[in-house]
């Protein structure tokens, strides 16, 4: 019953979003048509009054949700309440939760603020630099910023309710990690990333995959691809170094908990394969393919290291936004098929030298 309630409630959440970033689509074709054209600029008022309403509805969602894991800390610090609602509830510290409420809360008048407030939207177009397009009346660019921070406070909430590092490591190491369900969150967010720039609204397939930076891999893609990939594994040696020399042991143990956990559940080369390759090509897709262009090397880098929270707010969280700097740099001057070789052979090296290391062990 709860597994069908997920399936149900997820299929109309993606309906939801999809229609929301159609029809933002929808409304920036018909601007740029009537500029090209020099006729005045008409919007579609019922659609960008749509468009506002979906957006609080997201704001709604975001904060219900936070909402609610508040209320579960608060019941689950109660043992005599839960015991008497009978239900079996996880632990959740009540310390982030509010935390996690607070930072939703702000990320919702933000989302508000951006339908009604230009002066907020000439910020983040000043965040997004001078490598970043993004346009103060876009209306699928506002889609983008308040889909954005939702996940963002999604992927929060979710490690608070698994119970921060230790909670996520242990759950995925009694629960493991579906194939499928890595391959269903690929296979989401590339078709996000399409949709996003407009693909059979504003853009044919070419155009969306020069929109995306895609191509046919060249010989430069795959030499600077793979060069670049054993180049940031390397990198990351480095720093981990550093970091184990400043840090104590156990806290490093502690902190790197959930990615050992994750690396552990996809411990044969088929399956690190798998992992790589699809982490790879969603995740450039959408992070340098549809994003960078709009919001810049920088904020693109910061979105994408605060995205991956199973390494929360540690040396980790640095690790990775240099790594996503270094993809991001790859993406301006080759192409996105240069940034997802490098990330699959990023991804795949420490796993296939995981896996090789524990094989040599036993």
């Amino acid at each position: 019953m709860a597994f069908t309630f997920l399936i149900l409630f997820g299929g109309i959440l993606i309906f939801y979003v999809g229609t929301l970033i159609y029809l933002a689509n929808q409304q920036d074709m018909e601007r740029q048509t009537a500029g090209i054209s020099g006729v005045p600029i008409m919007v579609d008022q019922q659609r960008s009054t749509i468009i506002r309403w979906m957006i609080y509805g997201v704001a709604a969602m975001t904060f219900v949700m936070a909402l609610l894991i508040f209320q579960l800390a608060a019941f689950s610090s109660s043992p005599e309440l839960v015991s008497e609602l009978g239900v079996e509830m996880p632990p959740v510290d009540q310390t982030a939760a509010l935390g996690n409420f607070l930072l939703a809360l702000f990320f919702c008048v933000v989302m508000v603020r951006i339908t009604l407030a230009e002066s907020l939207r000439n910020q983040i177009r000043r965040l997004a630099g001078t490598t970043g397009l993004y346009d103060v009346a876009s209306n699928v660019h506002q889609v983008a910023v308040v889909l954005g921070l939702a996940f963002l406070s999604i992927t929060i909430g979710q490690l608070v309710l698994s119970g921060g590092l230790e909670g996520l490591a242990s759950d995925i190491e009694s629960n493991g990690v579906s194939f499928g369900l890595v391959i269903f969150q690929a296979v989401l967010m590339t078709a996000i990333a399409f949709l996003g720039v407009g693909m059979m609204i504003r853009r044919n397939f070419p155009q969306s995959l020069e929109r995306l930076g895609l191509r046919v891999p060249t010989v430069g893609d795959l030499v600077w691809g793979i060069g670049s990939g054993i180049g940031l594994y390397i990198a990351l040696l480095i720093m981990v170094v550093i970091w184990a020399a400043l840090v104590p042991a156990e806290q490093i143990e502690q902190q790197s908990a959930a990615s050992d956990q994750m690396m552990q559940a996809f411990n044969t080369i088929p399956a690190a394969f798998l992992l790589s390759a699809s982490a790879a090509i969603s995740e450039e897709i959408l992070f340098r393919g549809a994003l960078q262009p709009i919001f810049g090397l920088a904020l693109t880098s910061l979105f994408f290291a605060l995205v991956h929270m199973q390494y929360t707010l540690t040396p980790a969280t640095l690790i990775i936004f240099v790594v996503a700097v270094g993809l991001g740099i790859l993406r301006q001057r080759q192409s996105t098929t240069a940034a997802i070789i490098a990330h699959f052979v990023y991804n795949f090296v420490q796993l296939a030298l995981a896996i090789l290391a524990v094989g040599i062990t036993q």
